[in-house]
């Protein structure tokens, strides 16, 4: 795929195609990126920043709503995660902030594995109930969402290097194994929390 010039957004953040992140926007050259991108409905890049060192795979967003402006210029904003990319190299730029040649990265052309999506959705969906007891992050699988990974993981409670790992690989089925084998380890320790928030509340007694 051929490559183009993308405004960046470093922050110490792993986004995912198809989430929405709402970000407050304060920095000058912040401002000028998003009214650059807000007036040409352009994407711009967000890539993992840590320790002065940017990641090579981001994911590409679009502004979904202008939450709050402030009279000093700061904005509160709605975005969505559209594209994986790798970031090839920055470059000069008349502009404030940052931009870099990225390419666009596409998944392997497989055929999801339905028995691995539809055990992952379960074990996800066990996990919502017991961390969060709300069924509105539940997930239900469909065979038609290629991305069903993502999905996933937006709620799955995984740190930094395991969002980003999850966003560099290019299978969905690899993403989705690596997810059942997260969640299958993980569930059987919230239960074990959950067991022991449930005998200090009934103050000794299981119920």
């Amino acid at each position: 795929m051929s490559e183009i010039v993308l405004p960046l957004f470093p922050l110490q953040v792993v986004m995912f195609p198809t989430a929405v992140l709402p970000l407050h926007i304060f920095e000058e050259r912040y401002r000028q990126l998003i009214s650059d991108c807000e007036n040409g409905d352009k994407e711009f890049g967000i890539s993992l920043a840590q320790d002065e060192n940017v990641a090579k795979v981001g994911c590409s967003v679009v502004v979904t709503n202008i939450v709050h402006r402030y009279e000093d210029g700061k904005l509160d904003i709605l975005v969505r995660g559209q594209r994986r990319y790798q970031l090839e190299n920055f470059v000069e730029s008349s502009r404030l902030y940052t931009e870099g040649r990225v390419r666009f990265l596409s998944d392997e052309d497989e055929p999801v594995d339905a028995a691995l999506a539809e055990e992952t959705v379960r074990l996800h969906n066990e996990l919502i109930q017991l961390a969060y007891r709300d069924k509105q992050f539940e997930v239900e699988y469909n065979s038609s969402n290629p991305i069903l990974s993502f999905r996933i993981a937006q709620k799955a409670g995984l740190d930094l290097a395991q969002r980003q790992a999850l966003l560099e690989e290019d299978s969905e089925n690899k993403r989705l194994t690596a997810l059942r084998e997260y969640l299958a380890e993980i569930i059987p320790k919230l239960q074990q929390l959950s067991e022991v928030e449930r005998v200090i509340k009934s103050d000794g007694y299981i119920i």
